[in-house]
């Protein structure tokens, strides 16, 4: 990974050029250093992504098939419940 410096002097002389006060400038130069410095490796990448949706997914679709085939059961029960009792 390349890393290139931030001229903070250059970009604080373009906003007070621009009509910014030196406490604006400074604050604004200042943000962009910060944000520039910040630790990116806790963003979520694609990959990541993908494979967190695809794990929900699975237990989702288990869910559901788990949810599926116990009502079944219960109404296969009811079935034969009411078949004896018919006789």
């Amino acid at each position: 990974m390349t890393t290139t410096t931030l001229d903070t002097l250059a970009i604080a002389r373009k906003l007070k050029a621009a009509g910014f006060s030196d406490d604006q400038a400074e604050a604004v130069t200042g943000v962009i250093r910060e944000v520039r410095e910040s630790d990116l490796s806790a963003l979520v990448t694609n990959s990541t992504l993908k494979a967190e949706l695809s794990d929900a997914k699975y237990d989702i679709l288990k869910w559901v098939l788990s949810a599926i085939g116990f009502q079944t059961i219960v109404v296969m029960g009811a079935i034969i419940t009411l078949t004896k009792g018919l006789r």
